[in-house]
């Protein structure tokens, strides 16, 4: 076998073959050079090519973060992560399991320092590095026609509690827009679930929303003329992905705000005839009491200094994500 392992600084440089190889659209050339203009961090990218046809690709970038982020204990540290940057659950590497194994080595070998693999869809193989499992993605997948048909389907502890959350606040309003009317107050909002999260990567710049392409939705929730909350949604490759959002949570408990919009995107995704809708990882409860299904990822590994590996291995089990959760009987005739 002919293998060779190609490092690309940029992804206008990328072949040709990576959007076919690409398993959806955050892996695809065209947004990868968006995050290098509007989120740079020293993106690079690494290609596989077996008697020059691409088998594995891996997106590469830098940032300063917490190891122990999950315990959220301050711990800052430069790491190399595989990953989209942009905090949306892709793996950062793909292709076929076996090409994507030795393109993992290739990678652990060459780069320094720490290098981390998020989002992985399989268990990692190697047990010298450091492996555990980290935020799951929430997927329901849609067999229904209309949003009467899910309604139907729902257990009626769940139908009941849904039916109340769509009528909480009955003054609102869901506007659907595209991302150039994004402003500062969604921004502050943004910052507010950034504050927040438990499993913090990059903050994303305000003019990163502002200039979005046009294949992104933003869904405002507006409460006598102002924005309470949103989110931005993507439909792409039969899935619609819940991207990013932001609410105000003074207004949260009072309107329902982040449930109203997290149930629109089940209704958008059963309206647009999806066959997957992807609700993104943290607050699998509420996501999941709609219907959604945890999907579990993984995540690997690797110091290049031998001392710090030793203890990145032993520390392995306080850098994974641990929350159990319980599962949710929520559909009374159909098992998504």
């Amino acid at each position: 076998m002919k293998q060779q392992i190609q490092k690309i600084s940029g992804a206008k440089d990328l072949p040709d073959e990576w959007n076919l190889l690409a398993e959806n659209y955050f892996q695809k050339r065209e947004f990868l050079i968006y995050t290098e203009k509007y989120n740079p961090c020293a993106q690079r990218y690494y290609c596989l090519f077996e008697h020059d046809k691409l088998l594995a690709a891996a997106i590469m970038y830098s940032l300063r973060l917490d190891l122990f982020t999950y315990l959220r204990i301050k711990s800052p540290l430069k790491m190399n992560i595989a990953g989209i940057p942009c905090s949306v659950s892709s793996s950062g590497i793909f292709g076929s399991r076996e090409h994507k194994e030795q393109l993992k080595d290739f990678i652990f070998s060459n780069e320094k320092g720490l290098v981390l693999f998020l989002n992985l869809d399989e268990k990692p193989l190697q047990e010298t590095n450091a492996t555990g499992k980290t935020l799951p993605t929430i997927l329901l997948k849609n067999t229904f026609k209309s949003w009467e048909e899910y309604l139907f389907h729902l257990r009626s502890d769940y139908r009941r509690r849904l039916q109340k959350i769509t009528k909480t606040g009955s003054g609102n309003e869901l506007i659907k827009t595209g991302c150039s009317v994004f402003d500062e107050e969604m921004y502050r909002q943004y910052l507010q679930v950034y504050s927040k999260s438990t499993a913090k990567l990059e903050k994303l710049s305000f003019s990163f929303f502002t200039n979005l392409p046009p294949e992104f939705q933003l869904v405002a929730c507006r409460k006598n003329g102002k924005t309470i909350g949103w989110n931005i949604l993507l439909q792409s490759d039969r899935s619609l992905f819940f991207f990013l959002g932001g609410i105000d949570y003074q207004q949260n408990a009072e309107n329902q705000t982040y449930l109203k919009l997290l149930t629109n995107i089940v209704a958008e995704g059963i309206s647009q005839g999806v066959e997957f809708i992807d609700l993104g990882q943290t607050a699998e409860i509420p996501k999941m009491r709609l219907g959604g299904q945890p999907q579990t990822k993984y995540m690997e590994a690797r110091h290049s200094n031998f001392l710090f590996h030793r203890l990145l291995k032993f520390s392995e089990k306080s850098l994974e994500y641990k929350k159990q959760i319980s599962n949710h009987h929520v559909m009374k005739e159909i098992n998504l």
